[in-house]
């Protein structure tokens, strides 16, 4: 047991250093090429740290471990609510000044109970596939034609936040070893994940929930806590919003389009739905005091560990 779980750490160690280079080799090339700061932190913040989730998807597939790669998006998803957004309350109330960030939510919420529908005949298929990419684009081109719209003190946090070193080179070799320490990584944690499902008698579905699920959140966990100490909370609560979007639309589209995913019955009765309650609960705490509190925080992370302990007991 002692060496799939070394191999696990290793492999999820590779994915958080190859995500950080990935996305720091990214935004460096894209402010090279003269793309403002305030829509490379744009993307950043909606999308960027999903990039673990994307690599272990895309590695579960191939390994035939569909169930995996629907619970790892699934338990990521809950994860970004409970553990993440709770987290960060818990260190400070999240007050949130991004316009695009009260559009998204409902967007956010739409798109899960829309995932829920989808799985409701026991199969995310080519067309179920087609939905949810043609859903991404509709939001990136959204995204693209409201982001102007943002208050200057938004446009400038976002910009700040995006601020990297810019030179070719060496932005070139960033996305290079970042990409490569992603395919590697999300290799040794998929291998060693199905490794230990199989000694704890644990389901391709239950590990991806659990134990993927909340590796592949520890980036939005790490970047969300490191913008709420810099007094940064519209990034905090962006990484969450468009990590989930992402993790629905474009992860599980692009997954899909690979490969059909079969859906356990357990996922349709139980886990979307508690996923789709996390969207509802964070957007009516959200909305009700333009911030969520510490005791909101509290709330969010109790539900997230008892939806962990009920997957394990049950």
């Amino acid at each position: 047991m002692i060496e799939p779980m070394l191999w696990f750490v290793a492999g999820l160690v590779m994915l958080l250093l190859g995500a950080d280079s990935f996305l720091k080799g990214a935004s460096g090339l894209a402010l090279h090429f003269g793309i403002s700061p305030f829509v490379v932190g744009l993307t950043i913040v909606g999308f960027g740290t999903s990039a673990p989730e994307l690599a272990v998807n895309l590695l579960a597939a191939y390994r035939d471990s569909y169930g995996l790669a629907l619970g790892n998006v699934v338990g990521s998803n809950v994860a970004n609510v409970g553990l993440i957004l709770g987290t960060c309350a818990l260190a400070s109330p999240l007050a949130v000044q991004m316009r695009l960030l009260r559009v998204e939510g409902p967007i956010l919420i739409a798109a899960s109970i829309v995932l829920w529908l989808l799985c409701v005949d026991g199969t995310i298929g080519s067309v179920d596939a087609v939905i949810l990419l043609g859903g991404f684009v509709a939001l990136m081109a959204y995204v693209a034609r409201n982001a102007k719209l943002e208050t200057s003190e938004v446009k400038e946090e976002l910009a700040e936040f995006a601020q990297t070193r810019t030179e070719l080179g060496r932005n070139v070799v960033r996305l290079l070893i970042g990409l490569a320490l992603l395919v590697f990584g999300a290799q040794q944690m998929v291998d060693a994940a199905l490794q230990l499902a199989r000694m704890w008698g644990w389901s391709d579905v239950l590990i991806g929930l659990t134990v993927v699920a909340i590796g592949t959140s520890l980036p939005e966990l790490a970047s969300s806590l490191m913008a709420v100490y810099r007094g940064q909370n519209d990034i905090a609560v962006g990484n969450v919003v468009g990590s989930n979007l992402f993790n629905i639309l474009l992860i599980l589209g692009a997954t899909a389009a690979f490969h059909p995913l079969p859906v356990e019955r357990s996922m349709i009765t139980f886990d979307l739905p508690v996923m789709v309650s996390f969207m509802i609960v964070a957007y009516l705490f959200m909305h009700r005091h333009g911030k969520i509190t510490r005791r909101e925080g509290a709330v969010l992370l109790a539900g997230w560990i008892g939806f962990n302990l009920w997957q394990i007991v049950a």
